[in-house]
């Protein structure tokens, strides 16, 4: 063998061990990088459901397009503290298991009607303060997805357009008489 031919070989054995990692990428693994705690893609996916339910896309876009989810993870992750965050994934896990309790399948599989109707009956339960661990995530989770929704460009843009402040000057104005 001569030189350049061990050049060449070892030059792709190289990229190819530069290549593995990239290819073993886990696919049960969220799209955001969370520092505090880790879901899995399902979880994500359960999230980004929920948050799309709360808020659908009609003629306008829906949670999940202005990624009203990931807003929320990141929040949990870089605002809340670690009990909060435990409480929030102990949330996670039991709205999973309650929606799998009430629909007999998983809450992304349902119909939005049926949906619907799991968030109504978690809105009846909050509202009783029967505050459980499914009713607070929903809780959560809404109080978010509202938040991300309200603060998103979409809506800053073309629905509640943001002055900065001190916003116009009005120089005239027709003063009224004695009031």
């Amino acid at each position: 063998m001569n030189r350049r031919t061990a050049f060449k070989q070892l030059l792709f054995v190289s990229a190819g061990a530069a290549l593995i990692p990239a290819c073993m990428q886990d696919k049960n693994k969220a799209s955001v990088i969370l520092k505090n705690f880790s879901i899995t893609a399902g979880q994500e996916q359960l999230l980004a459901e929920l948050a799309e339910t709360i808020i659908p896309k009609t003629d306008t876009p829906g949670a999940k397009d202005i990624s009203a989810h990931l807003f929320a993870l990141k929040m949990i992750d870089d605002c809340s503290s670690k009990e909060d965050q435990d409480k929030f994934l102990k949330g996670l896990t039991a709205f999973e298991s309650y929606s799998n309790k009430q629909l007999g399948k998983s809450f992304t599989a349902a119909t939005a009607t049926e949906r619907g109707k799991v968030l109504t009956e978690l809105e009846t339960q909050k509202d009783k303060d029967q505050k459980d661990d499914a009713a607070q995530f929903y809780g959560t989770v809404k109080k978010l997805t509202v938040h991300a929704y309200t603060s998103s460009q979409f809506y800053l843009t073309k629905v509640q357009v943001y002055e900065l402040v001190p916003g116009r000057y009005h120089g005239c104005v027709p003063v009224k008489a004695g009031a």
